[in-house]
């Protein structure tokens, strides 16, 4: 097969989604960690070594494939934003791996605990910071403040803040103008501006979507053993997960193990792009390196939810940014929700719409051509029109 076109058929917006764990950027940024609180001495707050490759790669299968919500649709590759279990804050805020971050927003009630009362400014909590660092995760309320969300428990007093604004995507959002601050535009009191909503884990961002799928698209696929019809390697997704292992030892998140997997079965059926000319590099994911917003096609991966790319939770809604690439959401949080997490309201929005707030990634199904007999693997016999949506 021709590996060009094939890096031409990922750039065309197959699997350019998923640079959630490739190792990304020259300049790497440290992955946001916790500011202080639930500091656990170093201990790990990811899944990673804590059980064998092959058995994270099974839990991953069934998550993906035996779920009510498909994640390999005809039209887009698909993940929640919320993370994995057993990625937490124990030793740092590992949240907002998934090529999704997100934080919590709430305006505090009155100091006095009056209806009425001038209200403090609102809070963004657990939000990642530039070079590392969230802001707090704990909301500190006073006694009065306490009893007044239990006087407003049905009121709206915040947001979860959902983005997949690019990391390396700099120019301020079409809906800010020129003004980088953006004071004119925000979010319940926070400024729709590069440093409250562009992500900030470094492998979030544009350049390192491309080389995840490059890597993918060239790592050496391993076979199962044909006498063993029990080998899990004989499962597409479980394939493309251990290159993912392989590759990155991330087979433990959501996108990487779904991008991988998309990919090998491109390999594997002899997908192309007809007369595709692409080099490697810039083929995969386009460069956004625009000065300014309407140099920027690309600005991060569209937000929806299982039902649909234009759809959302109830309670959540398309952030208004100036152009249509749904890459910021807001989900209302409730006077009980913020009682129910006062330690960490970013919890609460990982926990109520994490997983239903759904990173989807565009297939060009309409340019793709497979010729399975371009191909020598074992596992041509499943290949169909379609081969990245993954069954098996």
């Amino acid at each position: 097969m021709n590996k060009r076109n094939l890096i031409a058929l990922l750039s065309a917006g197959l699997l350019a989604t998923c640079a959630v764990a490739c190792g990304g950027s020259e300049e790497e940024e440290p992955v946001a960690e916790n500011n202080g609180a639930n500091n656990g001495g170093g201990k790990t707050d990811t899944p990673a070594g804590k059980a064998p490759a092959e058995e994270q790669c099974l839990d991953r299968r069934s998550d993906v494939l035996e779920s009510a919500n498909q994640h390999f649709t005809e039209t887009a590759i698909r993940w929640a934003c919320a993370d994995v279990a057993g990625v937490n804050t124990v030793g740092s805020d590992d949240r907002c791996q998934e090529y999704c971050e997100y934080f919590a927003i709430v305006q505090p009630p009155p100091i006095d605990g009056e209806d009425g009362g001038e209200r403090p400014a609102s809070i963004a909590l657990g939000q990642n910071q530039p070079g590392g660092g969230t802001s707090a995760l704990k909301l500190d309320l006073n006694e009065d403040q306490i009893f007044w969300l239990e006087d407003h428990a049905e009121d709206v007093v915040g947001q979860c803040a959902f983005t997949t604004w690019h990391a390396d995507i700099d120019p301020p959002l079409p809906v800010c103008g020129d003004d980088v601050d953006c004071a004119d535009a925000d979010l319940y009191g926070i400024a729709l501006n590069a440093k409250n909503f562009r992500m900030k884990v470094s492998f979030n961002s544009n350049s390192a979507a491309s080389a995840l799928v490059n890597d993918c698209a060239e790592a050496r696929i391993p076979f199962g053993d044909p006498e063993d019809e029990n080998d899990p390697f004989h499962g597409d997704f479980f394939r493309g997960c251990m290159v993912t292992a392989g590759l990155y030892g991330t087979q433990w998140r959501r996108s990487d193990p779904q991008v991988c997997a998309a990919a090998v079965r491109l390999v594997e059926c002899g997908c192309s792009i007809p007369n595709a000319t692409e080099n490697i590099g810039r083929s995969l994911i386009p460069p956004q390196d625009g000065e300014t917003a309407d140099e920027i096609g690309l600005w991060g991966f569209p937000l929806g939810t299982w039902s649909g790319q234009k759809e959302l939770p109830l309670g959540c809604r398309h952030v208004e940014i100036g152009h249509d690439g749904q890459n910021i959401v807001a989900c209302d949080l409730s006077g009980q929700d913020v009682l129910n997490s006062l330690e960490d309201p970013k919890e609460a929005c990982r926990t109520k719409y994490g997983d239903n707030v759904v990173v989807h990634v565009p297939v060009p199904q309409g340019v793709i051509e497979c010729d399975p007999s371009k191909s020598n693997s074992p596992y041509t016999e499943s290949c169909d029109d379609m081969p990245w949506v993954v069954q098996r």
